[in-house]
């Protein structure tokens, strides 16, 4: 059962979320309870005739709370408390018509203009991660008034494991301090990013200072490696006191924040929780396209959006954001979203950097020598999705991002000549249509995915990745 209302979520997140990918039909893609009784199951036979398709009785308020409530358990899963972040509340009502708002933990608002008369109900669903609104269909409230819905669980609990099963392969990916794509070297140059190590290497011996060429080298590195390349690091150390002279004879001083043994301890849990990450995702033998697919699914069943700063975004610039927040505290925002994914890449080897465009930021990697935009935030919206992994230019203007307002690591590429990047090795096209992942089948090199079928039916298609 809780797969099968897993995968009504999944399509109707995936509905709201996509460009034309809504529903050809008016109405709400929703089991019928009242025409399959295997979806809903109702011991209630007398309520059911009371209410079921008496279009004439008026829906009362609570009648109104009830259909749409059993609605929303069924379509998103929803518990019927506000522990996740999910709640149902009343809108405006008028002579003829009650309205419901919706909000499920993904983020999605959902909104229901209930017709008093006849419980007609239009839907419409708005995401706010892409500033879309749809038009989800209609319903008839009657087939959802006094039906008893199951219990709902979240949790990405797997499959039990067959008896005759190989035994997992255990990983033992290292964290490492030192890491810097081949992106940064690209965009900033050869000598930033050794300026880059040479901080590092201080700071992992305790000490303050470092070699550095020149001021204005200093102050890209502060300003841009550290949340980059090493998350941690803008929790521990700063720019020197006297920052405008923080660079003397080719050598360059920073402070900490706290003392260099609590550095140490810290950097020590942060290392810790990398490790754990990459090792309850990936396998050793994992291709690069396979741990970035790994760790994508990962982030997208993970983390949450932080819907509360985003909004703050538009008045002021938070100081707390960083990678590293979303990382230890599980939410954050695109700008924190995509910087930890490209990190956890770059520590497995994977090249990978992010992209900034149209106030927003998503992650860019480079495999087998070709280019490719993956988008984790967008992904925390329709967890399992795989309709913005490996995206090409063309597909990510599709989802709202032109190449005329791409700007690649950092805003220090809008000042400096650097590589015409270009993503248009299509490969990956067909995972990007209603696909979700099912299971990456590693050693036949194939990602088996599914989607729903139009009776309702899992369908898995096999998606083969030789090569990669």
């Amino acid at each position: 059962m809780k797969r099968l209302l897993c995968m009504i979520i999944a399509v109707f997140i995936v509905f709201a979320a996509l460009p034309g990918c809504g529903p050809d039909s008016g109405t709400a893609d929703v089991p019928d309870p009242q025409e399959d009784q295997s979806a809903v199951p109702s011991e209630n036979t007398e309520t059911d005739d009371t209410y079921g398709g008496q279009s004439g009785t008026e829906i009362t308020k609570d009648m109104a709370l009830e259909g749409v409530g059993n609605y929303c358990r069924l379509a998103y899963g929803w518990t019927g408390g506000d522990d996740d972040g999910s709640y149902l509340t009343s809108g405006d009502e008028t002579d003829s018509e009650h309205t419901l708002i919706f909000r499920s933990y993904t983020g999605t608002v959902v909104t229901f203009f209930i017709e008093k008369a006849g419980g007609s109900t239009r839907i419409t669903e708005y995401v706010p991660i892409l500033g879309t609104e749809t038009e989800a269909g209609t319903i008839d409230l009657f087939d959802y008034i006094g039906i008893e819905v199951p219990d709902v669980t979240y949790g990405p609990d797997d499959p039990p494991e067959q008896p005759d099963a190989p035994p997992k392969k255990e990983s033992h990916y290292v964290f490492t301090p030192k890491v810097c794509s081949v992106f940064m070297e690209e965009v900033f140059g050869e000598i930033m990013c050794e300026t880059w190590y040479n901080l590092v290497d201080a700071v992992m011996a305790g000490e303050d200072t470092f070699a550095c060429p020149d001021q204005y080298t200093y102050d890209w590195v502060m300003g841009q490696f550290p949340r980059r390349c090493f998350p941690i690091l803008p929790e521990l150390i700063d720019y020197a006191y006297d920052r405008s002279n923080s660079v003397v004879d080719g050598v360059a001083s920073f402070t900490y924040l706290v003392s260099p043994e609590e550095a140490a301890a810290r950097i020590a849990e942060f290392g810790e929780l990398v490790e754990g990450i990459l090792n309850e995702v990936l396998e050793d033998d994992y291709s690069d396209m396979e741990k970035a697919l790994a760790l994508y699914d990962y982030f997208s069943k993970t983390y949450i959006y932080d819907y509360e700063t985003a909004d703050l975004m538009y008045v002021t610039a938070p100081d707390y954001t960083s990678p590293y927040r979303l990382l230890t505290t599980g939410t954050g925002i695109c700008s924190e979203i995509s910087p930890a994914y490209s990190y956890l890449l770059m520590q497995t080897g994977v090249e990978a950097t992010t992209v900034m465009g149209g106030n927003h930021e998503w992650s860019y990697v480079r495999i087998n020598g070709n280019e490719y935009h993956i988008d984790p935030t967008f992904a925390l919206s329709d967890p399992g999705t795989l309709c913005y992994f490996m995206m090409t230019d063309e597909q990510r203007d599709y989802t709202g991002y032109g190449r005329d307002e791409y700007v690649y690591v950092s805003l220090y590429s809008e000042d400096n000549p650097h590589p015409d990047y270009a993503a248009d090795d299509d490969t990956f096209s067909p995972l990007w249509d209603y696909c979700y992942l099912d299971e990456i089948l590693a050693d036949d090199d194939t990602i088996r995915s599914w989607h729903y079928a139009p009776d309702w039916e899992m369908e898995f298609s096999y998606f083969s990745y030789a090569g990669f």
